[in-house]
C-alpha cells in the first residue's frame, strides 16, 4: 500500500510539471532567458523561451515577445535557419510586426524584412494562381455555353430535307 501511495505522489508530481505555462511563469522565464542571452548562455535561453512561445493559451503579445528573443538567441548562435523559423512564427502571430532598428539587432531587422518580402511574394503568387484558375474556369464555361448555343440554334440537320453541299469546282488550269 505504501508503494501505491508513493507511486501516486510521484505521478502527481510529474503531472504538475506538464501543466500549461501561466503568464506569470512565462514573465519569469522571459526575464531569465533574457539574462541568459546577455550572458551568451544560449541553450539556457532557448530552454526557457521555447515552452512559453509554443503555449497557445498565452496572449499573442507574450508569445511574440518570446519569439523575438528566440530569434535573437538563434542569431547569437549563428543558426540562421532556426532564427528564420522563430521570425516566421512571430509573423504568424503578428503579420504586421515591425522591428525597431534602434532596439533590435540589425541581422534580426533584416531577417524580419526578408520574411515579410517572402510572404508578400507568396501571397501575390497565390493571387495570380487564383486569377489564372478563375480565367480558366470562366473560359471553359464560356466555351461550353457557346457550344450549347450553337447546338440549340443550329439544331440537328439530319432529316431536314436540305441537300448536301456540292463539291467545290476544280481549280483553273
Amino acid at each position: 500500500m505504501g508503494w501505491l501511495i508513493m507511486g501516486g505522489a510521484l505521478l502527481l508530481g510529474s503531472a504538475s510539471g506538464v501543466q500549461a505555462q501561466t503568464p506569470t511563469s512565462c514573465d519569469t522565464s522571459f526575464a531569465q532567458a533574457q539574462e541568459a542571452y546577455y550572458a551568451a548562455e544560449f541553450e539556457a535561453a532557448v530552454a526557457r523561451l521555447r515552452p512559453c512561445a509554443q503555449e497557445r493559451t498565452l496572449p499573442d503579445s507574450v508569445r511574440t515577445r518570446m519569439y523575438r528573443l528566440l530569434g535573437f538567441v538563434y542569431l547569437g548562435q549563428n543558426d540562421e535557419t532556426a532564427a528564420r523559423r522563430a521570425v516566421e512564427s512571430l509573423l504568424d502571430l503578428q503579420p504586421e510586426y515591425a522591428p525597431d532598428p534602434a532596439q533590435d539587432r540589425p541581422d534580426f531587422v533584416a531577417l524580419v524584412e526578408q520574411a515579410k518580402k517572402r510572404r508578400r511574394a507568396r501571397a501575390e503568387a497565390q493571387e495570380d494562381e487564383n486569377r489564372r484558375w478563375l480565367r480558366w474556369t470562366l473560359g471553359a464555361a464560356a466555351a461550353a455555353l457557346g457550344t450549347a448555343a450553337v447546338l440549340l440554334i443550329g439544331g440537328d440537320d439530319s432529316g431536314d430535307g436540305s441537300e448536301p453541299l456540292s463539291p467545290p469546282p476544280p481549280p483553273p488550269e
